[in-house]
């Protein structure tokens, strides 16, 4: 059972392009538990390990361990994002950023990812268009439950402000340092002055945007 389950197991996942890291967050099994059945480490695989793994990608158990073939909907190249899985994150204001999530239970749009973020996650709309690498609409996913890394993208607020802004944070020695996205400014020292409001986790862009009405007349 466990090579067919190893199998199946690291096909799903491929088909789903998730790490046993990612998984382990959606379906709350150890991701070491995830590994040792993706490596047929375990040969003995209990109900409270497939059971999960099994719902997650609508399999019946049977299925997943190999006893039963797979579904259509789960042939080579036919795999659909489960919308049961898909988290809605708000689209907030740049100004509701500076004292989210205070104003959360206003009314907000919302954009769907496949991944599992803090419980107050938030996007922002990039309204700039000097912004290196990042184009104007691009959203800007962010979870303010993270720890700052070196490198990482941050919103951060700094008193006296309208609006927070984006930038990278730098470590060096132990002090922080702040890298604007504009090219042409200096960077500086995060100080008491400065509060993160969320570490950017991920993107999205629409390439180009599509008329729709005019898309159907052609």
């Amino acid at each position: 059972m466990s090579e067919k389950l190893s199998e199946n197991l690291n096909f799903l996942m491929s088909e789903a392009r998730l790490t046993a890291e990612e998984l382990s967050r959606r379906i709350g099994l150890p991701a070491s538990t995830i590994k040792k059945a993706r490596n047929k480490c375990d040969s003995n695989p209990t109900l409270s390990t497939l059971t999960p793994i099994a719902k997650y990608f609508s399999l019946s158990i049977s299925q997943l361990i190999g006893d039963e073939p797979f579904p259509k909907s789960r042939a080579k190249g036919a795999y659909q994002i489960n919308q049961e899985t898909l988290c809605h994150i708000p689209v907030i204001s740049w100004q509701e950023a500076i004292h989210w999530p205070d104003t959360e239970k206003q009314f907000h749009s919302t954009i769907m990812s496949e991944y599992v973020y803090g419980k107050h996650a938030y996007a922002l709309l990039v309204v700039e268009e000097d912004w290196e690498n990042l184009a104007k609409d691009t959203v800007l996913l962010v979870d303010p439950t993270l720890a700052v890394d070196h490198r990482d993208f941050i919103i951060v607020y700094k008193n006296g402000q309208k609006t927070p802004t984006l930038k990278q944070a730098l470590f060096d020695e132990e002090e922080m340092y702040l890298k604007p996205i504009e090219e042409g400014y200096n960077v500086a020292v995060f100080t008491p002055e400065h509060k993160i409001l969320g570490v950017v986790v991920e993107y999205k862009k629409q390439l180009k945007k599509i008329n729709v009405e005019n898309s159907e007349e052609n």
